[in-house]
């Protein structure tokens, strides 16, 4: 019961995050708003927790359309992380909103890297690889099929917009 709960928080974390990042771009009401603010990127690290914030921006493989907000937590006693990830997309009818939440298996941690596994996480067969430099403060995602399985590989580095 307690992950499910996590799920929950961190699934609703995303989305108040994505809403709260829609409003402050602009106070209109969001039906009408086409502009869009992504959180601002933020890795910190405390006594074994670390919370991310930022958006996925694709560098190698198929990019989805929309703005995206991501919300990662990991916690180094469970060496699990949970990703709450949220997509806006815009269309001629208005606008509709995505949300996903990965959940990781942390493989390594040390005190410069930390390097996550979701396996299958994507369409049953694609594993996420979650990479990211506790010192320089960036992370990175690979995505590719397991074996005998067929699906995109690509990569995504973590942005964020300025406060």
């Amino acid at each position: 019961m307690p992950l499910l709960r996590y799920l929950t928080v961190s699934l609703a974390s995303a989305l108040v995050a994505a809403y709260a990042a829609l409003w402050y771009a602009s106070p209109a009401p969001i039906e009408q708003s086409h502009a869009v603010t992504v959180p601002p990127l933020t890795v910190q690290e405390h006594q074994g927790d670390l919370l991310i914030w930022g958006s996925w921006k694709t560098v190698a493989g198929y990019e989805q359309p929309g703005k995206n907000a991501i919300e990662i937590r990991c916690n180094a006693a469970k060496t699990a992380c949970s990703e709450a990830y949220a997509n806006l997309l815009h269309h001629a009818e208005g606008e509709d909103i995505e949300a996903q939440v990965f959940n990781y298996e942390v493989v390594e941690w040390t005190d410069s890297l930390l390097h996550a596994v979701a396996k299958g996480a994507m369409a049953e067969c694609i594993d996420r690889n979650l990479y990211v430099s506790l010192s320089d403060k960036t992370a990175s995602l690979e995505w590719m099929p397991q074996e005998g399985c067929e699906g995109d590989t690509g990569a995504a580095m973590l942005v964020g917009d300025p406060l």
